[in-house]
């Protein structure tokens, strides 16, 4: 229920009939947080597997699970090679990240991205019990605290 209330207070209904993003919605939740490290384009390839496979089926939920994990460690690399290039051709202004600063904000992505996967209904952690949503949705408030602060004190950038 408190899904639908953050939706409705999210989404308003113009005039003319569309829907928008609330300009007001800036609300600073433990899930806008943890996202904040997981590669989007990741999300939306796990999300858009999800219609093709038998929600039934173990292996497939898996083996879904498994890709998004795997974008989530190209996407992070891939970014590290893009900026790594950048600097050292001359194109770019910002310094290089370090392997190592891409390296933890990669192990973060991972755990969250495994956090927000087992929030997920019918996520593939439900084989091991009922409560397997529920330890997702508590590893995201965890992690929604944690993370950004450890980024910080690491002097971390999670973008």
């Amino acid at each position: 229920m408190a899904q639908v209330a953050v939706a409705t207070e999210a989404v308003k209904a113009e005039t003319d009939g569309r829907t928008r993003l609330s300009p007001e919605y800036t609300k600073d939740t433990a899930l806008n947080r943890v996202a904040a490290f997981i590669p989007s384009e990741a999300v939306a390839v796990y999300l858009a597997l999800w219609a093709f496979i038998d929600p039934r089926a173990a292996v497939a939920k898996w083996t879904v699970f498994g890709v998004g994990l795997v974008l989530v460690i190209a996407f992070y690399l891939l970014a590290y090679l893009q900026r790594r290039r950048a600097v050292t051709s001359g194109g770019g202004d910002s310094p290089a990240r370090s392997l190592r600063v891409t390296l933890l904000l990669l192990l973060f992505a991972m755990v969250a991205f495994t956090a927000w996967a087992a929030a997920m209904p019918g996520n593939p952690f439900t084989q091991f019990g009922d409560g397997a949503m529920k330890v997702g949705g508590g590893a995201i408030i965890v992690l929604g605290v944690l993370l950004p602060r450890v980024a910080d004190v690491l002097g971390l950038s999670e973008v």
